[in-house]
């Protein structure tokens, strides 16, 4: 599953602005970069490292990301369909109105 970043949509002051959630998880290959969205396509791709490749030689890629380093991730925007059905009962501040997008 691709990792998600789920958004409420809402208005302040006639400003519109969105509450985002990041949720999901990504494996990194850190011998080649590579990345994949289920667990399962990690262990096919380890395996064909395996057989292409002497284990004891495998090295880290050098564009592999470093701890403390930004990286670029690519996520799905979606809207939180729990908060539009519920829309009529949402607790906003004053101020604050529910952007019907």
């Amino acid at each position: 599953m691709m990792p998600l970043i789920r958004a409420k949509f809402r208005k302040r002051k006639g400003v519109p602005y969105s509450i985002e959630q990041l949720s999901g998880r990504q494996f990194r290959c850190r011998h080649c970069n590579q990345i994949f969205y289920q667990e399962k396509l990690l262990d096919a791709h380890i395996q064909s490292v395996l057989r292409t490749k002497d284990p004891k030689n495998s090295k880290v890629d050098p564009s592999a990301p470093e701890l403390s380093t930004t990286v670029d991730v690519r996520l799905l925007y979606t809207q939180d369909i729990k908060d539009r059905l519920q829309r009529q009962w949402l607790r906003l501040r004053k101020g604050d109105q529910y952007d019907g997008v």
